[in-house]
């Protein structure tokens, strides 16, 4: 297929169809988006037009036919794709459009003659290589040339049969602009078709290189045990997780079948967000518990093992699938209805119906084979062990897996305890109890005792400061993982340094054991909203804050001895049973309440949309201190200063940003 031909470039004296505004886009193809010099929030926002115009977004880089980016080189782009794994080999003449010799055929410039000007030029002793990719049907099979003998590696790349275009992302901007595909020409970098990576070189023939690459293999193979013997650690060489890797076995393809063709249910109505093609969580209704749980729950282990392979794009990608089937409203029961559904593809569709037909062949729960990967893969299950630890993200745990030879928490605690940082450390001495989850009695009780302590260190406010719970338990989690706590009060001296004095206060009660992090950053700016800087807009939350380690010092007999007795005899008491917690106390000054609550309830997806959409409609910046300008060099915007409660400012806040109200129960978009 000639580019001339490709959606967006309309043959001479044919009119392109028209298109609805959100089927703009429907006719082309699969649309890979390079992240390369491109920033987080413009990566989101093209994606979202993309889909919003009817593009067909895939973020698997192979399957692909248009592939936009910020490039404008072709040795770049060619260097773009193939660090992907996409070999290509380049399309002779590509981008001269040529004039049409009739009304309903362009005139296609001759191979022929190309390439008889160049082996009229060519040395006479060049290695004659076959050049042609057409099909012997096109009558050009038997076209060849003369290349230097430096350019014969092309003779031993395969090609595939599909063809890839990289255009500058300019030409998606311009298109939306003005409402139709634009023709590709002016913003071309480059076109080829795909190749097999190449195996030879050009002083090595084929199947002598294919016996050397065999002969490693074999060499390798036997040296496999000697290599394991000389890890950091011999004790670790128990066993070789890899040899048992799950993930080197690709996942069954399972496409609609004519059965659900046949079915004649009717589908249930679309819902608004549906419809109206919402792409940003922050704007749909998703409840704790929804009609299709159970697969949400295989998309998240997906989702893990996309963290712990340092793939963004795809946790990207399976945040925003996990987002829309949280809010869908009906069990799904055909693979039609994802499709449908904003930011879903047939990949997603493709999950659901091998999760439906495991599901329906075993008459138990259904699941997913990559998703299986998490729990039966031994190196995933180390890195998630890992990764549990308080202080240790996806990065840090395939460096302790795979730099340091780690296997277990032993290991660390024996070979690598003081190269850990001390919060690190912290993490893994409460290992198991900082797992275990903490009730809503238990979350309610400390949020007393906090609150206790903060009226205790401000006994001349007029009013007693307010606590409200957030995070998990906002949104009606029965267990939550840590306890978030916002204190509040109308009168900014109060809540002035108001956090350092809270944790000496708890500290000195024994509640608090650590303080992991301690912040003043609000305080420092007298309370006000953060100012705007595009530099450091990846932070969203700049309150005053305390992430500490929490344990009930009250337990049984516990009366019998004073805490603070460091007598020798004071050894002897009994050891607090009480579990560790992870508790973080926020403070908030009364003026910007409403977007403290709300940056501190949604879940991880609602507030990623909801910064998106702050920018997309408003172009503002939302962060839990406050709302700025962008274009009005960072002017602060008061959207809650009609509200008498904390609920009333919280509710302004989402209404006047244009996502509507929702209570925190609806936020769940996981």
């Amino acid at each position: 297929m000639d580019i001339n031909t490709l959606p967006g470039n309309p043959l001479p004296n044919n009119k392109s169809p028209e298109v609805t505004h959100y089927e703009m886009l429907s006719s082309m193809p699969s649309i890979f988006i390079l992240p390369t010099h491109m920033p987080l929030h413009i990566l989101h926002e093209s994606e979202a037009k993309l889909v919003k115009y009817g593009g067909s977004l895939t973020y698997d880089i192979g399957e692909a036919g248009l592939i936009l980016g910020k490039v404008s080189h072709k040795k770049r782009a060619v260097l773009e794709l193939r660090s992907r794994g996409l070999w290509t080999e380049e399309i002779l003449e590509i981008g001269k459009f040529p004039k049409t010799t009739s009304d309903s055929h362009p005139e296609i410039p001759s191979k022929r003659q190309k390439l008889s000007h160049e082996q009229s030029a060519g040395n006479a002793s060049s290695e004659i290589v076959d050049l042609c990719t057409d099909s012997e049907e096109e009558g050009n099979s038997e076209v060849k040339a003369q290349i230097d003998p430096s350019e014969a590696i092309l003779s031993t790349t395969v090609d595939i049969g599909h063809k890839v275009t990289v255009l500058r992302l300019d030409w998606l901007v311009q298109s939306i602009k003005n409402g139709e595909p634009l023709p590709m020409s002016p913003f071309l970098v480059y076109h080829g078709r795909k190749i097999a990576a190449p195996l030879a070189t050009p002083s090595q023939p084929v199947t002598i290189v294919a016996d050397q690459i065999k002969q490693r293999a074999i060499e390798d193979a036997a040296k496999r045990p000697a290599i394991e013997k000389q890890t950091i650690h011999p004790r670790r060489s128990r066993q070789d997780p890899e040899k048992h890797s799950s993930q080197r076995h690709p996942p069954v393809l399972y496409r609609e079948t004519t059965s659900e063709n046949d079915d004649t249910t009717p589908l249930p109505p679309q819902p608004d967000w549906v419809r109206d093609h919402v792409v940003y969580a922050c704007m749909r209704s998703a409840p704790l518990h929804p009609p299709n749980e159970e697969f949400i729950l295989q998309l998240l282990k997906i989702r893990r093992i996309r963290q712990f392979t340092l793939d963004d794009i795809g946790v990207r990608a399976y945040s925003t699938f996990i987002a829309a089937m949280a809010a869908y409203p009906y069990l799904v029961k055909r693979s039609s209805e994802i499709t449908a559904l904003p930011g879903c593809d047939v990949k997603l569709a493709n999950l659901f119906a091998e999760f439906q037909h495991h599901k329906s062949s075993t008459n138990e729960e259904g699941f997913v084979s990559a998703a299986q990967a998490l729990e039966t893969d031994p190196i995933l299950r180390i890195l998630t062990i890992f990764n549990d630890i308080w202080g240790v993200g996806p990065k840090t745990a395939r460096d302790f897996y795979y730099s340091r030879g780690w296997r277990d928490l032993d290991d660390i605690v024996e070979f690598g305890w003081n190269s850990l940082s001390r919060v690190q450390q912290i993490g893994v001495k409460f290992y198991d109890e900082l797992q275990q989850g903490v009730s809503r009695m238990e979350s309610e009780s400390i949020a007393g005792i906090v609150r206790q302590h903060a009226n205790a260190v401000r006994p001349d406010a007029d009013q007693p400061i307010g606590a409200i719970l957030v995070g998990g338990y906002r949104r009606g989690k029965e267990s939550s993982g840590d306890v978030d706590l916002i204190l509040t009060h109308r009168d900014e001296s109060v809540t002035r340094n108001l956090v350092v004095d809270i944790v000496a206060s708890l500290e000195k009660a024994h509640y608090i054991t650590h303080t992991l992090s301690l912040h003043v950053a609000s305080t420092h700016r007298e309370q006000q909203t953060r100012p705007f800087s595009a530099e450091d807009g990846h932070h969203f939350d700049t309150l005053d804050k305390a992430l500490v380690v929490w344990q009930d010092p009250n337990f049984e007999n516990s009366e019998d001895h004073d805490p603070s007795d460091s007598t020798e005899g004071a050894s002897n008491h009994k050891k607090n049973p009480n579990p560790h917690r992870r508790v973080d106390i926020v403070i908030s000054p009364w003026r910007t309440i409403g977007c403290a609550v709300l940056g501190w309830t949604g879940d991880t997806t609602f507030q990623r949309d909801l910064r998106r959409y702050a920018k997309k409609a408003h172009d503002w910046k939302f962060d839990s201190s406050g709302i700025r300008e962008r274009t009005t060099g960072g002017q602060v915007v008061d959207l809650e200063h009609d509200g008498d409660t904390w609920q009333q400012r919280e509710k302004l806040v989402m209404e006047r940003l244009g996502i509507g109200w929702r209570p925190p129960e609806q936020r769940c978009s996981r």
